[in-house]
């Protein structure tokens, strides 16, 4: 296995498209979300805007809830501002002005919603909720997604959009069940007619559930990701039969361009990688399939007009574009009605990704270490929240360790093995994810056979029955409840021997375990890798003592060509929510053997690395992150200089953002390269393969 991967996932035509699209190349674009005033909006200034920003893509409102153009469909309402413009036709004067400056416009269209006029014709369209009420929002009614509004007259608009225009793309807002409406109310799943009828086909007879409490919500949120999907993949395939050249832009599987939309929420506690995570997972996932990143200007939904911070926008779009995504700026209105202070900052990254598509063309993952992401379909499911704090709590500390890795999802372990990528990593990780199923099972049990590494925390790759179902692993099965909650308090795990615990003395390291801790079966064979030390009192001070370590272990290893590390406790959880080092280094240590970086830097913990490969070479972000806080990022900490090394490297490097190139110099298999001061972000390129690498 190569230090780092050489595989290229070049973005060319896929079996879902047939075709050679723009979307298959790197882009930058531009979302304006109109008012319905802006319907008067002068689009050569708008472009005038958008281009400085580095834009070539422009994402603009033209259907749904309201229409831009002169609509002659009885179920859409035009903007009543259309009568004072000279054209009547702001998506017209648009598209045209656009296409005169080779810039792209994709067609934002709504569906959530209608008009009380529209609602009175057809109120099999609408929501219902368990209570058996309409959802209304600013007179505004909700519309089910599984109703003939969504499935049926949705075409029917792309139809006569594309009838007049060339539009370049659609993209399609709020394709959710609408549990919540704008202001956060909960009004639970949709109970009308349709839904009825096709969740208990779905279910086998089972009826709706009233929320997340209900033992059939779970299935519900699987029957609506099910709605949502089987819908995309009909629009996507009339949309590329009637326009090729046109891209539909979903977050959903199935679409042309996979959409995420990074933003901020007050009530909501920041997690800084969220973009990094969610840009990474899909990459790993579906190479050959582009996402865009519509990064948020404003700091929430209740207050559109007040900007995000500067420094958290920067790290949507850096984050976008080091895993491989497209970068998008995300206001309200039209360019240039409001001021949002995160515009310069984002216009400074998308004119670098403009003026560097050579380098992102086809930049996919490379790196030979996998953290597998929990399944966020299942979401609802009791345990995920732990199983997302656990995932974050691993991602937290591999970053602060400075080694890089790609994000791999759950859901697609078996395809992607079965595809054989699962063989340019020599370790995956698995963070409390729960049961993986036979076909994950057995892709797994094959990368271990063949020399790779796996680590399982928590109950990772354990059935709701307590069977371990990796036939390399450790475990036979799970014995017993797990340990949870107050019955784990004052328990830890030691990796040094304590001979004076008798005597009540314990010899470093002491680390302390929370969430969950396990009794399992362990094979004969299968190593025990330092002790725990169950629980004694903790209070009051006189009484706290007690602490004797037994026969259970931290963690077991089992080898079988490659091997698997088990760890019986959630050690990704516990970091999370203690952020001791001892616990993340505790975990490193452990894995070392396994997890050797293929790039080192001095660089501090605030720094994540990311590493990919292109058409130019080995594509190293290195984004500063030293402004992140409790509830955004604020300004970064001027860094360096330092130094970088690079198993098998070559040299020389391109340093992008300091538009230098460095020879470096090889110590061993390393090419060691000296960096400058490193203020927001850096790019390093190293063009051709490392020394050593297979594909």
């Amino acid at each position: 296995m190569s230090s780092v991967s050489s595989r290229n996932p070049a973005k060319t035509a896929s079996p879902e498209t047939g075709t050679e699209g723009w979307w298959r190349h790197p882009f930058s674009v531009f979302q304006s979300n109109l008012q319905e005033v802006d319907a008067t909006m002068d689009v050569e200034r708008a472009l005038d805007i958008i281009e400085a920003q580095g834009a070539d893509t422009w994402l603009i409102n033209t259907a749904g809830i309201v229409s831009f153009y002169p609509t002659e469909l009885p179920f859409q309402t035009r903007s009543p501002f259309l009568v004072d413009r000279a054209s009547g036709d702001m998506i017209g004067d648009a598209i045209a002005a656009a296409h005169r400056r080779n810039v792209r416009v994709i067609c934002r269209c709504d569906f959530s919603k209608v008009s009380s006029r529209i609602a009175a014709e057809h109120p099999d369209w609408l929501y219902l909720s368990p209570k058996g009420e309409r959802q209304v929002y600013n007179t505004l009614y909700s519309c089910c997604p599984a109703g003939d509004y969504y499935q049926e007259r949705s075409i029917e608009v792309v139809d006569e959009i594309l009838a007049r225009y060339p539009a370049d793309g659609f993209f399609f807002n709020w394709f959710i069940f609408p549990e919540f409406d704008y202001s956060r109310v909960y009004h639970g799943p949709c109970h009308c007619a349709k839904c009825q009828a096709s969740f208990a086909e779905f279910s086998g007879g089972k009826s709706l559930p009233s929320g997340p409490d209900d033992e059939t919500y779970a299935e519900w949120r699987r029957f609506g990701h099910k709605v949502i999907r089987d819908l995309c993949i009909r629009i996507g395939a009339h949309i590329r039969k009637k326009r090729p050249e046109a891209a539909l832009v979903l977050n959903r599987e199935g679409a042309d361009v996979i959409y995420h939309e990074a933003n901020n929420a007050f009530g909501r506690d920041l997690w800084p990688h969220i973009t990094s995570e969610s840009v990474g997972a899909h990459a790993t996932a579906f190479p050959e399939v582009p996402v865009m990143v519509n990064s948020v200007t404003f700091v929430d939904m209740p207050y559109r007009m007040a900007g995000e911070q500067p420094e958290s926008f920067a790290q949507y779009l850096l984050q976008a574009i080091a895993r491989g995504g497209n970068p998008s700026t995300y206001i309200m209105g039209a360019p240039g009605r409001i001021p949002y202070a995160s515009l310069p900052v984002a216009g400074e990254i998308q004119r670098f990704f403009r003026d560097h598509h050579d380098v992102y063309e086809g930049l996919g993952p490379a790196s030979t270490v996998a953290l597998v992401r929990p399944n966020l379909v299942r979401s609802a499911v009791m345990g995920h929240m732990a199983s997302a704090s656990e995932f974050q709590g691993l991602f937290s500390g591999l970053k602060e360790c400075g080694l890089p890795f790609d994000v791999l999802s759950k859901d697609h372990i078996a395809r992607i093995g079965s595809e054989g990528g699962l063989g340019r990593f020599s370790l995956i990780i698995l963070p409390d994810v729960g049961e993986i199923g036979r076909d994950a099972a057995e892709a797994l049990d094959a990368f271990v056979r063949a020399g790779g590494h796996v680590v399982l925390t928590g109950g990772s790759a354990i059935t709701a029955e307590g069977e371990s179902e990796l036939a390399t692993g450790p475990a036979v099965m799970q014995s017993g409840a797990p340990l949870e909650g107050d019955a784990l308090w004052s328990s830890y795990v030691t990796d040094v021997d304590q001979p004076d615990a008798g005597d009540y003395r314990l010899a470093a390291r002491v680390v302390p375990v929370y969430g969950s801790y396990a009794d399992y079966v362990w094979k004969p064979r299968a190593e025990r890798i330092g002790r725990y030390i169950p629980q004694a009192p903790y209070g009051p001070p006189e009484k706290c003592y007690g602490h004797m370590p037994g026969d259970r272990p931290a963690a077991m290893r089992l080898v079988s060509g490659g091997s698997v590390t088990q760890f019986p406790w959630t050690v990704g959880h516990t970091y999370r929510e203690f952020g001791t080092t001892e616990v993340r280094d505790f975990l490193q240590d452990t894995i070392a053997g396994f997890a050797k970086p293929e790039i080192i830097s001095d660089l501090p913990e605030q720094v994540e690395i990311i590493a990919g490969r292109s058409a130019a070479g080995l594509v190293i972000h290195v984004v500063n992150q030293t402004g992140v806080k409790t509830r955004a990022f604020g300004p970064h900490v001027t860094l360096g200089p330092s130094r970088i090394r690079i198993r098998g490297g070559r040299g020389p490097a391109q340093l992008l953002r300091a538009g230098e190139s460095v020879a470096g110099h090889n110590e061993g298999d390393e090419l060691v390269i000296d960096l400058p001061k490193l203020e927001l972000f850096e790019v390093i390129v190293l063009a051709g393969e490392p020394e050593g690498a297979t594909s």
